[in-house]
């Protein structure tokens, strides 16, 4: 039995059929989509504006398969496997987190049950450091930047004190993307180390790879007391499916895992394990980062606009406008752009789009700032 309907029902469907038949008519489809308000290009979070590569999605997709079934254990030791392989060492080395959030939320636990300190660099990223002052009630010592905003390794070493119980390095650091000189790094973790626990973020390690840049995970012994973090948010474009790493000794890492809270997924292990096998994904997401890096930094160079050298896929350039009224501006071009970094609030963290979508990074720029 069919459903009657209302008069009145009737003639709001049918003049809303007639009035799209209408416009379709006047303007064309085409017209239609370009009448619709477009997306504005995300240039805020330091993403991989590709997403997933196709090999990760079928792997993620087969995962669906086995998601009724208790494997996650297997997916986790198996990716395990696979990162100590590629960092030469073994798995006993490796500590599985929930998006390397987690690595850094464990570690600052740690600091703070063991009622220690944490030093961290005054422009950095803040997770740790929100961590271990707000659920942990932990002290944070603060040490300024040098005078080209980097991360001051000699001022870090001299606050060290009897209190001190870690030391936080973004390497290369979030956000202003510039990496620290890897002989003055590995002495200061070298030495360091042996007293208290140096972490070393490596978020951004794939796109620095190259670039006057070294991992620091070959120092991981029993004799160091250091954590290498790492995510497959960044250039493997898993940022949703949150799985990020560790590497340290086997005490640092039988105790990491202790407090792991078991969060993780087997769709998005299953999906990192692929995506750090296809070396080609890498190798293309990292040449598009570099053009689209190109593209913005040739164009800040002609305007005579200061940025810092970046090694990561974002560029830190001072606009000399507050940020947040620089974001309602810039949004206005369709670009959405980073958050503000205290005390430099005339700065502005900018993630790379696809090269071709820079354009209107570099339009916006020119309107906003009037050039």
């Amino acid at each position: 039995m069919k459903k009657s309907i209302s008069r009145q029902q009737f003639l709001r469907q049918s003049s809303t059929l007639f009035g799209g038949a209408m416009l379709g008519s006047l303007v064309g489809l085409e017209g239609i989509a370009n009448a619709l308000p477009k997306p504005l290009i995300r240039m805020m979070y330091n993403e991989n504006p590709y997403g997933p590569s196709r090999i990760a999605q079928r792997a993620m997709q087969k995962a669906f398969k086995e998601s009724n079934l208790y494997t996650m254990r297997l997916a986790q030791v198996e990716f395990a496997e696979l990162i100590a392989a590629l960092n030469a060492t073994t798995p006993d080395h490796v500590s599985i987190g929930f998006g390397s959030r987690e690595i850094l939320n464990k570690a600052a636990l740690m600091n703070g049950i063991d009622n220690g300190e944490l030093i961290s660099p005054q422009l950095t990223f803040e997770a740790i450091n929100r961590y271990a002052q707000n659920t942990m009630k932990s002290k944070v010592v603060r040490v300024p930047m040098d005078s080209n905003l980097g991360i001051d390794l000699d001022a870090m070493a001299s606050a060290i004190t009897s209190k001190t119980n870690m030391i936080y390095v973004c390497n290369p650091n979030n956000p202003t993307g510039l990496a620290l000189d890897s002989d003055q790094l590995e002495a200061f973790c070298r030495e360091v180390s042996k007293k208290v626990l140096v972490f070393v973020d490596e978020a951004y390690h794939e796109y620095a790879v190259g670039k006057d840049y070294k991992t620091m995970a070959h120092l991981v012994s029993p004799e160091h007391k250091i954590i290498i973090s790492r995510t497959a948010s960044k250039v493997h474009g898993l940022a949703g499916l949150r799985v990020g790493y560790a590497i340290a000794n086997k005490a640092i890492v039988k105790r990491l895992n202790s407090y792991m809270n078991g969060s993780l997924n087997v769709v998005g292990v299953r999906g990192a394990i692929a995506s750090y096998s296809d070396k080609n994904f890498q190798a293309f997401s990292i040449k598009k980062n570099n053009e689209a890096l190109q593209i913005v930094t040739d164009h800040l160079d002609s305007k005579g606009i200061k940025y810092l050298p970046s090694h990561t896929n974002f560029v830190f350039l001072k606009t000399g406008m507050d940020i947040k009224e620089f974001q309602k501006r810039m949004e206005k071009h369709g670009v959405k752009v980073g958050r503000p970094f205290p005390p430099y609030t005339d700065w502005c963290r900018l993630s790379m789009a696809k090269p071709e979508e820079m354009k209107y990074f570099n339009q916006g720029l020119d309107e906003v700032l009037s050039l």
